[in-house]
Order: C-alpha cells, then sequence, then structure tokens
C-alpha cells in the first residue's frame, strides 16, 4: 500500500471538506491525518487511522448522513473517537502544531481566549 499517494488524496479530499466539516471536526481529522503522516506507527495504526479517514471522508458509508441525519454523524464521530484514543500518545506538540496552521491557513486564525 503506497501511503505516501494515499496521504495525498486523503488531505485534498480533507481539504474540500473542511468547510462543511466545520473546524472542530476537521480539527480531530487532521490530527489522525498528520499522526499517519508524521508519526511513526505499526502498519496496523497505519491501516486503522486510514480506514477511519476513509470512512468519514467518503459519503459512502454504513449509516450515511443524508439519510439517518444525526445517528449517520454519530457513527462517524465513533469511528474518528476511537481511532484517536488509540492513537493519544502519537500526538505531539509538533502534530498539534501542524494541525493549528492547518486550520488558521483554511478557517482564519482562531481567537483564543485566556481564562
Amino acid at each position: 500500500m503506497d501511503f505516501k499517494y494515499d496521504t495525498v488524496r486523503i488531505f485534498n479530499i480533507l481539504a474540500k471538506s473542511a468547510r462543511s466539516l466545520g473546524r472542530g471536526v476537521t480539527r480531530w481529522l487532521l490530527t489522525l491525518f498528520f499522526v499517519l503522516k508524521d508519526g511513526d506507527l505499526s502498519f496496523s495504526e497505519k491501516i486503522m487511522i486510514y480506514a477511519a479517514l476513509v470512512y468519514v471522508l467518503v459519503p459512502n458509508d454504513l449509516l450515511p448522513r443524508r439519510v439517518f441525519h444525526l445517528l449517520g454523524l454519530t457513527d462517524d464521530a465513533l469511528a474518528i473517537a476511537i481511532v484517536l484514543k488509540k492513537m493519544g500518545q502519537k500526538v505531539t506538540p509538533a502534530i498539534e502544531q501542524k494541525v493549528e496552521r492547518q486550520l488558521d491557513s483554511w478557517f482564519g486564525y482562531e481567537i483564543k481566549s485566556q481564562l
């Protein structure tokens, strides 16, 4: 499996989908994307992240959002949450910075409150 080629395709699909997904969901997907791209992962970890990204980004899944509305979003969120939990230790500060920079370039700068 050519992960370099596939990550370019995933990034392009994510870039096209970002506005409709919103900043929050896009943050989760970008985190997984950069862990896939930059992380030191086993083959099975790569497959798990790749599968979650494809499942969320491809419009045809088990519970299509157009048909099942909220339930259709729930299965996507569950797929992301499970993989993010398993990959949590792979999310480095450098990956978090890349995610925020990419989000800022797609959505504009987010003002973070200092509470």
